[in-house]
């Protein structure tokens, strides 16, 4: 990333002796914001958000990352007082125009297409392969530091968890689709797996958080294609820091940055995450990052995904 030479004071102050501008960086300290959920906060037109923006940008106040054809923008970190002087006010004009308190809202309507795809009943059931392998799998449960509870996050209709069932003493199944519950429940019951419990919610529901940590917390928390479809995946595994008990793991497997703009049909948020992006969200956390290596997990040549470049993450709480 290039860093902006640092403005003359005198040109540092005509930048910011506008209202509209100080706004805009203001918000952008919350969090990434794209130019039409800009436009959305302070009711303004995508192209007139461009042209105030694009100086800040130049300046180096603004830094904007890509996902797809998708820029979003974040205020830099700069120790300046001038700065941090025009945030302080800029904060206040947003607030009252009433466009901080919609910030939270607007980024969770990132989720919208997401919630849409998955309640929506899939044309072709999810069919969990490898059955025949269940009884083999204990053999690998003396690999295993800790296993007396594992949570599967966005667990869908339960692809991966006969093969948890089969390490872990107890297993929670964590999703936001009933209807993909009732399917993954019926199936568990065909296979006979009776130790594993499904929960309708999110990773972030309290209710959720406080049972595991009563039960001295996960050992393994799983989040399998999950944190793409999360408006902000930050809270999403921050939340599964919280479920992970001291010394226990949080495993993301999810793809790797793309330009594969036809998922968002599929409810993705977002075009997958460069292994620094995860690093940083798994540091964010408060987790150690051990590790995050390129994958390529067995997908039917059907899958849509079947050809996009996937990460897996390991991240340990420490004890």
């Amino acid at each position: 990333m290039t860093v902006a030479a640092p403005l003359p004071k005198a040109e540092l102050f005509r930048l910011l002796a506008d209202e509209d501008r100080l706004c805009l960086l203001a918000l952008c300290t919350q969090d990434e914001l794209t130019v039409s959920e800009l436009a959305c906060l302070l009711h303004e037109s995508q192209p007139q958000i461009t042209r105030k923006t694009q100086p800040l940008r130049d300046a180096g106040l603004l830094i904007a990352r890509r996902d797809g054809t998708r820029t979003l923008l974040k205020t830099a970190d700069l120790p300046d007082p001038v700065v941090a002087a025009a945030l302080g006010e800029g904060r206040a004009l947003a607030t009252r125009k009433g466009a901080l308190a919609r910030v939270h809202a607007v980024v969770a309507q990132r989720e919208d297409s997401s919630r849409r795809f998955f309640e929506t009943p899939a044309a072709e059931p999810v069919v969990v392969e490898g059955a025949a392998l269940l009884p083999f799998l204990p053999v690998l449960a003396p690999l295993l530091p800790s296993r007396a509870l594992a949570v599967d996050v966005g667990t869908g209709e339960g692809a991966l968890l006969p093969m948890l069932a089969a390490l872990y003493d107890r297993v929670i199944g964590v999703d936001r689709s009933p209807a993909r519950l009732a399917r993954c429940s019926a199936r568990l019951e065909a296979l006979g797996v009776a130790n594993v419990r499904l929960r309708a919610g999110e990773a972030e529901d309290p209710a959720l958080i406080e049972e595991v940590q009563r039960a001295g917390g996960a050992d393994l928390v799983l989040l399998a294609r999950v944190l793409h479809h999360a408006a902000r995946p930050q809270d999403t595994l921050a939340a599964a820091a919280r479920l992970c008990r001291p010394g226990g793991r949080v495993l993301v497997a999810d793809y790797a940055s793309h330009d594969d703009e036809a998922m968002r049909e599929r409810g993705d948020v977002w075009l997958g995450f460069a292994p620094e992006k995860l690093r940083d969200l798994g540091t964010a956390s408060g987790l150690r990052v051990e590790s995050v290596q390129p994958f390529a997990p067995r997908l039917s040549a059907s899958e849509p995904d079947c050809r996009l470049p996937w990460l897996l993450a390991v991240l340990l709480k420490p004890a």
